[in-house]
């Protein structure tokens, strides 16, 4: 228990570090969802999804857990811009900017998302998530990409914003396109800190965006999770903060979470030891779809070093089912993971719960 610094309202412990090693003789224990941690206020939401949404979420769980092969994955992660309105001094996004190594200004055409779900749906995927570098909301097709998806079927339409651009009327328009869960970065309780986490906005402007579209989804789609999440340090002033942020939200939100800070600068990335036993599930239920072209295995590949294929050139079917994703998953399932230079150098293994932690 000496890597507990304090514990949240749910019991589970906060870390004094995600990268600390892990003691390699103990129980290693799967979950599918294990680097996030999360206080729920609210599950309400979940009374208005119908019965496939809740089969979705157990085959979330169940398929990497028995590392099961897919003809085709549950979720895409779809980078439909790599636009964003802030310059987040965590975000592996701003590193590469400043340095010269990113395109700032990639959006996805409506002739290729179109494409990408008319061939997902027609595979069975149940979710997609508007999500990855760059910010959906400044993407001027963003209520259509939301609206085409449902009508072809996705169960659970996602996304990840900053809320900056989250206005009233984008709200509205959003939730009559039938978004089903809209995730909010927001970092701080105290305004200083927040605007020295996410540089460009203000706190206020987007306290009042998400209270606004909180108001609207209880009018127009109940059934919309909204959750808030932060990034967090080992530092007690962070974990202070987190605290707040439960006070603001509670009963207004439906969770509030945070994930450790991950380091992206490849200068200073270091490689982990090896934890016996361990498998990631994001190779056996999801795959990234970068504005680029590129497919990768996992959020953590954000500058290209393992790409699985291209989506503008590839079927996803094709990606998913090729031999490169294949030896992936192989090796995860195999137990042999560390066999790769990215999932070395990745902190899940080392960060995950283990029983009695």
């Amino acid at each position: 228990m000496d890597n507990v610094e304090d514990w949240d309202a749910t019991g589970q412990p906060i870390l004094k570090s995600p990268t600390r090693a892990r003691d390699a003789t103990r129980e290693w224990e799967f979950d599918a969802n294990a680097t996030y941690n999360e206080v729920v206020f609210s599950e309400a939401w979940k009374q208005h999804r119908p019965a496939a949404y809740h089969q979705y979420r157990r085959d979330w769980v169940e398929i990497p857990r028995d590392k099961r092969e897919t003809p085709f994955p549950l979720h895409l992660d779809i980078e439909t811009t790599t636009r964003c309105n802030l310059k987040c001094p965590m975000c592996s996004r701003t590193q590469m900017v400043e340095a010269g190594e990113f395109d700032e200004w990639a959006f996805i055409s409506r002739e290729d998302y179109a494409r990408i779900i008319d061939e997902a749906t027609a595979n069975g995927v149940r979710s997609i998530k508007l999500n990855y570098l760059g910010e959906p909301l400044l993407h001027k097709d963003v209520v259509w990409q939301v609206a085409y998806a449902k009508e072809k079927g996705v169960i659970d339409v996602l996304m990840n914003t900053n809320a900056t651009a989250l206005t009233q009327r984008n709200a509205r328009a959003l939730l009559e396109a039938g978004v089903d869960g809209v995730f909010i970065s927001f970092d701080a309780a105290n305004p200083r800190d927040y605007e020295q986490q996410r540089v460009g906005t203000s706190m206020g402007r987007v306290l009042d965006n998400v209270y606004t579209f909180v108001k609207l989804r209880n009018q127009i789609r109940p059934g919309c999770q909204v959750r808030v999440s932060m990034v967090m340090y080992d530092d007690p002033k962070w974990r202070e903060q987190f605290q707040a942020m439960r006070v603001i939200w509670k009963n207004i939100v439906d969770a509030i979470g945070y994930a450790y800070f991950v380091e992206h600068d490849p200068k200073r990335l270091l490689e982990h030891p090896k934890v016996d036993g361990f498998h990631c599930a994001q190779p056996f239920h999801r795959m990234f779809l970068k504005a680029n072209g590129n497919v990768t295995i996992c959020c953590f590949d954000e500058r290209d070093q393992t790409p699985m294929g291209n989506w503008k050139t590839q079927s996803l079917s094709e990606i998913w089912n090729g031999e490169l994703y294949r030896s992936v998953r192989g090796l995860h399932a195999s137990g042999r993971y560390h066999e790769m230079k990215l999932c070395r150098r990745c902190y899940f293994p080392v960060s995950y719960k283990q029983p009695g932690r």
